[in-house]
């Protein structure tokens, strides 16, 4: 069965014609019609615009063959990989069974996947949807990446720009959190973060609704934003009725712990009224504190959040203890 046309651009490196011209059917069959061929690692390299001044293709994956006169396969692909608009292309290698030390060569120069000789068309298909789904995805890692070195930038030049700003508290974003974790991974440093969640904040919501929620995060803000926290840390907003503290540079958690108790104890004293809670009249906060060295730093965020669920899926309502 055809599929409809596939947009993604393929470049066909393979010096035997025949072969060639069968990978090309193949894949026509499947619905991919945009293929270009070079006969050579040579024309293939001036097709990317490797070592020449002029325009070069843009492709969205490259089958080449393994076997090939003057540079070979595996050469052009560790080319391939140094080359910045090839760097992160998904490459596909042609191999006949026998060359099996030539394709573990082959993935150590950036190869992805293989296909054996003779080409199976239902083999060859499944890998090249497999590795456009896999370039796809790392294009988008990749701007996500840009996108979050940019703020990083940002943030460590002292500016919060309007993207970064809740609208409803006027805290930092919770995206302010990972960038801060981030950059301490990049130094090498540690981090200590405190969580403080409003019990049944979702019970709130739906018993008084948006705007009166609102109400509730701008006072709980009101209330946490003056408490003393220690020097270099960060209050931000994560969503979901939950803040966060985060503190690059901590030795330990302690100063996070002290901290989120005494905004714990702010908050019970405001005795703000629920309304809808199953386990206290007044709103309260629940808080958990971690601490990561720099290699910890990637979990820290994710294991409080779920330690939290856990403990309130435990009690059937919120937690008061750290």
């Amino acid at each position: 069965m055809t599929d409809t046309g596939s947009p993604a651009h393929i470049l066909i490196v393979d010096d035997s014609e025949d072969s060639a011209d069968i990978t090309a059917a193949f894949l026509e069959d499947g619905g991919f019609s945009r293929l270009t061929f070079a006969r050579s690692a040579g024309e293939a390299f001036a097709l990317v615009g490797l070592g020449t001044d002029g325009a070069s293709a843009l492709f969205d994956l490259v089958i080449m063959d393994i076997m090939m006169p003057d540079v070979d396969g595996i050469e052009a692909c560790a080319r391939l990989r140094i080359h910045g608009p090839t760097r992160y292309v998904p490459i596909l290698m042609l191999s006949a069974a026998r060359e099996t030390q030539a394709l573990n060569q082959a993935f150590v120069a950036g190869a992805n996947d293989f296909v054996a000789k003779p080409v199976s068309q239902i083999d060859l298909l499944a890998r090249v949807r497999t590795l456009l789904r896999f370039g796809r995805e790392q294009e988008r890692r990749l701007l996500r990446e840009a996108e979050l070195e940019q703020r990083s930038i940002t943030l460590q030049r002292g500016m919060l720009d309007a993207a970064l700003i809740d609208s409803v508290t006027q805290l930092a974003k919770g995206m302010v959190v990972e960038l801060t974790l981030r950059a301490c991974w990049d130094a090498g440093r540690s981090a200590a973060m405190a969580m403080l969640k409003l019990n049944e904040f979702d019970r709130f919501m739906a018993f008084h609704g948006v705007e009166e929620s609102e109400r509730l995060l701008r006072k709980v803000t009101s209330l946490l934003a003056p408490e003393p926290t220690p020097a270099a840390s960060l209050i931000c907003y994560y969503g979901d009725g939950v803040f966060m503290i985060v503190h690059p540079g901590a030795a330990n958690d302690d100063a996070m712990r002290l901290a989120g108790e005494n905004m714990q104890m702010v908050v019970a004293q405001a005795h703000i009224p629920h309304g809808n809670a199953l386990g206290n009249e007044h709103v309260s906060l629940n808080v958990l504190t971690g601490w990561g060295g720099s290699g910890e730093l990637t979990d820290l965020t994710g294991n409080l959040l779920n330690k939290m669920a856990f403990m309130q899926r435990e009690t059937g309502l919120y937690v008061n203890e750290n």
